[in-house]
């Protein structure tokens, strides 16, 4: 089913938490064909958790690392673009006691880049449209949300996923208030009481690739050429008036060139606009 709703939007990006994935699972079980795969597994051996994140491989994206541990929780960059899925969960026997500390170090660490975020909080209560929070939340709740405040985040995700509760992958943190539109809830996947969502993101990232052969200099066999060198009749190759003999000299540096300087493939990537979504 996961892959059928795939093959039906292909989004750019898509975003999933509570994997379930371990150790034990191969990349390539979660292979989806032209996407990159990046994976966190619970670390802790307990059952549940994980994160995924899969991206086009059209888009080029490469796999970052914060420096705050976090415990579930996977990035990449596409262009100047900085993805990432997090996971929090409220079993403080798997996430640990120092959980919600980590959570906000690690949105301040990244807020300081064009950043998108997406990820099951597992925080309720909150109204995000005036980023109030209910009188019997917890003071990590209300912190989660002065977090969000302080990082100049906007929240993208207005109306329940889950229940009356805002849930799995139904927070969108965006550090512009432009990069996210187009927020929709769909049906849940399979057997999961959370809905799926899909959005826009104006992030303008198209790439083309152009390749072209160039020699190798660093590689060339230079000990050969000076042989060859050594044993030309140079009487004989200057004897010319001086453009004839320019033109004889300069067709034989070039055919020494072809035959021992190797060649090498070189790639320019440019970068045009285009629009993602996940």
């Amino acid at each position: 089913m996961f892959k059928a709703i795939v093959c039906n939007l292909q989004p750019d990006l898509i975003g999933i938490t509570e994997s379930w994935t371990t150790d034990k699972i191969f990349d390539s079980e979660l292979h989806l064909d032209n996407y990159c795969t990046f994976r966190c597994d619970r670390s802790s051996g307990n059952r549940g958790g994980g994160v995924l994140l899969y991206v086009k491989e059209s888009l080029h994206p490469a796999e970052f690392h914060t420096k705050t541990v976090y415990g579930e929780h996977v990035w990449c960059s596409i262009g100047y673009l900085l993805v990432g899925v997090c996971y929090r969960s409220t079993n403080l026997a798997i996430a640990g006691h120092d959980d919600e500390a980590n959570l906000k170090k690690l949105l301040l660490e990244v807020s300081s880049k064009h950043v998108l975020i997406m990820g099951d909080f597992n925080y309720p209560g909150v109204d995000w449209s005036s980023c109030s929070v209910t009188s019997n939340c917890s003071s990590g709740t209300t912190d989660f949300v002065q977090t969000v405040e302080n990082c100049f985040y906007t929240q993208n995700v207005l109306h329940p996923t889950r229940g009356d509760a805002i849930g799995l992958l139904d927070l969108i943190l965006s550090s512009d208030p432009d990069l996210v539109s187009n927020v929709q809830i769909m049906a849940s996947l399979g057997t999961s009481d959370h809905n799926m969502i899909t959005f826009t993101v104006q992030h303008k990232h198209d790439v083309v690739t152009n390749d072209r052969v160039v020699r190798d200099y660093h590689k060339g066999n230079y000990d050969s050429i000076r042989n060859e060198l050594k044993n030309v009749d140079w009487n004989h190759m200057l004897s010319s008036d001086m453009e004839d003999s320019w033109s004889r000299f300069k067709q034989l540096l070039l055919e020494l060139e072809y035959k021992y300087i190797p060649v090498k493939k070189f790639t320019t990537v440019v970068v045009y606009e285009k629009n993602l979504c996940g």
